[in-house]
């Protein structure tokens, strides 16, 4: 990478299916004298480049800024330090880069001369980064995003935004298309949103820390039934009763390639249930398609596992969510091959005469964080749909194959029996 590239990184880290919609502009500043902008930075020993900040708000599907330029300068968004994307020119190249926690990706770069416009924001769950150097828009480059978090941006420039104009953010038709989610699909109930509404609110990233075990699974308590301790699948049968087809490995086992759905033997009602899972290190797929498995209480009711580190999808499909319903306070995710926890606390419903007369109610702590508190959930919880509860008792455990080499490890369960 050349010099003047590297000064941008130095500069950034400084800083904390098509659709038929029509373009909408919502905000546009044609020479960087309007509201809303911070005062120019100016970053030491990085040749005289600075950058002028706005707040951009939560993820937006279809939202782009928008700048043109004469001479060098650029785009940006950041979502905190050390983690930013740029798109920017310098000294006749324009260089895409993209930049979480200090780890710097150079994702491509073309040489280009002359007036030219930038583009560079969010199309579903990605980042696009455009240019043009006439009537038409070029994808360059297309990444991961940085952290489900509100942004920050503006631009970037050697000489305090001279050379550039037309600053605007805009909600483009071409990118309202819906790469995750679902609107033709049921309405929640208690909700304004349909079952995986790609609209809902993102819950934002957080680190975890570290209050459950990562490196070595804890020790379960002495009153706990063990479903796996690392050595062996004999809690575990296929949906047929057969034995399972999931591999076992070293103190873990994983799914395989259409090894199938497998469940516990016993059934359980009431449960406390502890559950290690860790997606594939090798990140492959986005959305759905990235580390889907999922935890099922009484066969019926899933927690979803999904590595959704940095990886958006819709909120009610998200890692700790309760799949189709409800999604989790915070996203609480570790980053790909990192072990993760789930802490559940599940209560059955109660029925009489068929009729629901206590809904289940359940409690989900991801990594030691609380990302669902006793939430009643009010049906049985589906793929694309809605369905009233129907009168069941006790049900298997059940962990999903979705298609993704997922890993589980230390799982226990206890029994809550009414309180005398």
């Amino acid at each position: 990478m050349k010099k003047t590239a590297m000064i941008m990184v130095v500069l950034l880290l400084q800083g904390g299916a098509s659709g038929l919609a029509a373009d909408k502009v919502h905000f546009e500043d044609s020479d960087f004298s309007g509201d809303g902008w911070g005062e120019f930075i100016e970053v030491p020993d990085t040749g005289g480049w600075v950058v002028r900040r706005r707040n951009l708000g939560g993820l937006v599907q279809g939202w782009v800024q928008e700048v043109t330029l004469d001479t060098d300068g650029g785009l940006f968004m950041s979502a905190g330090k050390g983690s930013f994307v740029s798109l920017f020119r310098s000294q006749g190249q324009i260089y895409a880069l993209r930049t979480r926690d200090g780890e710097r990706s150079l994702i491509n770069q073309i040489a280009v001369d002359g007036r030219i416009g930038l583009r560079l924001g969010f199309d579903g769950a990605f980042f696009i980064y455009d240019y043009s150097a006439g009537n038409d828009w070029i994808r360059l480059a297309k990444s991961d995003i940085i952290g489900v978090v509100s942004y920050t941006g503006g631009i970037s420039s050697p000489n305090r935004a001279s050379g550039m104009s037309d600053y605007r953010i805009v909600e483009l038709g071409s990118l309202k298309g819906v790469p995750f989610g679902y609107t033709d699909t049921p309405k929640i109930p208690g909700t304004p949103w349909v079952v995986h509404d790609p609209f809902r609110p993102q819950p934002r990233q957080i680190n975890p820390g570290s209050v459950t075990p990562v490196n070595n699974p804890g020790i379960p308590p002495s009153d706990a039934i063990v479903l796996f301790d690392g050595t062996n699948l004999d809690a575990w049968e296929d949906g047929k009763g057969n034995e399972p087809k999931w591999k076992l490995g070293d103190g873990y086992f994983e799914c395989q390639k259409k090894s199938g759905t497998i469940r516990t033997k016993e059934k359980f009602g009431s449960v406390q249930l502890h559950i290690e899972w860790a997606s594939p290190a090798e990140v492959k797929g986005s959305s759905q398609g990235r580390g889907n498995s999922g935890v099922f209480l009484a066969g019926l009711y899933e927690v979803q596992v999904q590595d959704n580190y940095d990886n958006l999808t819709y909120p009610d499909g998200q890692a700790g969510s309760l799949y189709g319903y409800r999604p989790p306070r915070v996203n609480a995710c570790r980053p790909p091959g990192e072990w993760q926890a789930y802490d559940i606390i599940f209560e059955m419903p109660e029925f009489d005469g068929g009729q629901v007369v206590r809904k289940a109610k359940i409690t989900v702590l991801h990594n030691g964080v609380v990302v669902q508190h006793g939430e009643e959930i009010p049906g049985i919880l589906g793929h694309k749909k809605t369905r009233p509860y129907r009168e069941h008792g006790p049900g298997h455990i059940q962990l999903q194959d979705h298609g993704n080499p997922v890993r589980y490890r230390n799982i226990w369960v206890r029994e809550l029996q009414p309180t005398q």
